[in-house]
């Protein structure tokens, strides 16, 4: 499928309703090497062949999404892309239609729904899989799920919940996720103001969801940024698409050392680290702009988090990086 290491591909994100959004997803594919067609509503025939196809969107049923007809135009497509061996990635709503794709059975969760901030637990085919190397076992992602499925044949499962076990899972060159790791803050708020009798499915008001959930979302985002560049990069890599560049971290902290050096809080997963000493790397401000640097450590001084701090040196030593100053790199991480 690969025609030259850095053309162009597509990849064709179909949207359940627009407020879903390909939110953090998006840009992590264009770093890989897409570009993208964003749409809702059924698939056309053309898209059997497109580079890639992501069915996205949230809602605690299936039935609450689309016409059935427009669900099952989507699973038709997903089918014959599995048998073709072309990649599609499901996300939430979407993991749903990629397992009936497969031939699982799709139904109510019998659990309830769930809706926020809660821990997956990776399997052991999750624990050696590359899309979370330096992951813990145990990680908090945000869900918005009510319905399930039955385990998909021929699948590997990934990740599981205590409510509902099938959240994550690979079949060849495509991947399921259940859960929600493309929400970010803005994405959030924008999904519970505009679905407020989801909330009431969990006993709050939009307003106390928000309160509770918002602050839980931004201590994961780390670990979500770095699932949906992975996600990409794999796809990237089943259809050739050009190199661009590989999300690592959001500048949370900086703290100054002597010359040109800078500590960059949180940095990277501690138990596999993603980059290596003499490694360039760009931090894009929140403004746009840009400055770059060189990996020259890993600074733990005693910590035990997840992640360890980088230690960089600028090219402009007087160069400022503010907190949400995102750390970037063209070269292939090294997982």
């Amino acid at each position: 499928m690969s025609e030259s290491p850095q053309s162009p591909r597509t990849a064709v994100v179909l949207l359940h309703d627009e407020e879903a959004g390909p939110g953090q997803l998006g840009p992590a594919l264009r770093r890989s090497g897409f570009t993208l067609d964003v749409r809702t509503g059924a698939p056309t025939p053309e898209d059997t062949e497109a580079d890639l196809v992501v069915v996205m969107g949230r809602a605690l049923g299936l039935q609450d999404v689309q016409p059935s007809s427009v669900v099952d135009a989507q699973r038709q497509l997903l089918a014959r892309r599995l048998e073709s061996g072309r990649p599609s990635l499901g996300i939430g709503s979407g993991a749903l239609v990629l397992a009936a794709a497969a031939g699982a059975r799709v139904h109510p969760g019998e659990k309830g729904p769930v809706l926020g901030v809660h821990p997956v637990s990776l399997t052991t085919e999750g624990l050696s899989d590359p899309l979370f190397a330096g992951f813990e076992e145990f990680f908090d992602v945000l869900h918005w799920q009510g319905d399930t499925f039955e385990p998909v044949h021929n699948a590997v499962e990934l990740a599981s919940t205590a409510r509902y076990p099938h959240q994550l899972f690979r079949m060849g060159h495509s991947y399921g996720v259940q859960c929600h790791p493309e929400v970010d803050g803005a994405l959030l708020e924008r999904w519970v103001r505009g679905s407020p009798k989801d909330a009431a499915r969990v006993g709050l008001e939009p307003e106390e969801l928000l309160k509770r959930e918002t602050p839980r979302l931004a201590r994961v985002q780390q670990h979500a940024m770095l699932l949906m560049e992975r996600l990409a990069a794999f796809c990237a890599r089943q259809v050739g698409a050009g190199g661009g560049e590989r999300y690592l971290f959001t500048v949370e902290a900086i703290q100054r050392l002597a010359g040109r050096g800078v500590l960059l809080s949180p940095g990277i997963p501690r138990r596999t680290p993603i980059v290596r000493v003499g490694q360039t790397i760009s931090l894009k401000r929140p403004d746009g702009s840009r400055v770059e640097g060189t990996v020259r450590g890993m600074a733990s001084f005693g910590e035990t988090g997840a992640a360890i701090p980088l230690l960089v040196l600028l090219n402009a030593p007087d160069a400022e990086v503010p907190p949400g100053s995102e750390a970037l790199t063209s070269e292939p991480l090294t997982v």
